[in-house]
């Protein structure tokens, strides 16, 4: 059986570094690990990455179906890789990038739809801090990227994340939240 790890986060909050080091670790320790991050590098993940670079409502409707669609497809090829672990960037909390009053419908949705993650984990962020990185990456702005869509986003996403997630705050700089999703492995007695 697979033990499924979700890393799950705001735009800037360092899903893919964190999911990076922890893949790293658990491959130093022994694992065997697949990195499933979203959007990916197939026809959907690209025509959702197409979108949210636009703006408005159609362009919204886009990216969500296509991101949607991409995990969907990530969460079927998963059951059949040969990695003791799957890390997934970006799986359920998505739903906190819709409007508030869709958001808990579209999470419970997929929270039934999809199996839970062994381990789910929110890098939760200060959306100045988050603003702040993605100034530093040079790519292109994506709709959600400005601090007041970040922190409507992550008032969501902190009401959707129950008991059953690991929450790091990598709002600070330095190796304290890396420390913090290694211990959170240890206590999982995945190192």
């Amino acid at each position: 059986m697979v033990y499924l790890i979700a890393v799950d986060g705001l735009d800037g909050c360092g899903k893919d570094t964190h999911a990076l080091r922890m893949k790293e670790a658990l491959e130093k320790a022994g694992t065997t690990v697949a990195l499933m991050k979203h959007p990916s590098d197939g026809f959907l993940g690209k025509m959702s990455k197409g979108a949210v670079q636009k703006s408005g409502p159609i362009a919204l409707v886009i990216t969500t179906a296509f991101h949607t669609l991409d995990v969907l497809i990530s969460v079927r090829r998963y059951r059949r890789v040969h990695e003791d672990i799957v890390i997934f960037v970006r799986y359920l909390l998505g739903a906190a990038y819709l409007p508030r009053c869709l958001a808990p419908h579209a999470y419970t949705f997929f929270r039934k739809l999809l199996p839970f993650p062994d381990l789910a984990m929110f890098i939760d962020i200060e959306p100045s801090v988050a603003i702040r990185r993605i100034e530093i990456r040079d790519q292109a702005r994506e709709m959600f990227e400005t601090e007041e869509r970040l922190s409507r986003i992550r008032d969501i996403a902190r009401s959707l994340v129950t008991d059953e997630w690991a929450i790091i705050n990598n709002s600070v700089d330095g190796e304290k939240p890396f420390d913090d999703a290694r211990g959170i492995l240890v206590s999982h007695r995945l190192l």
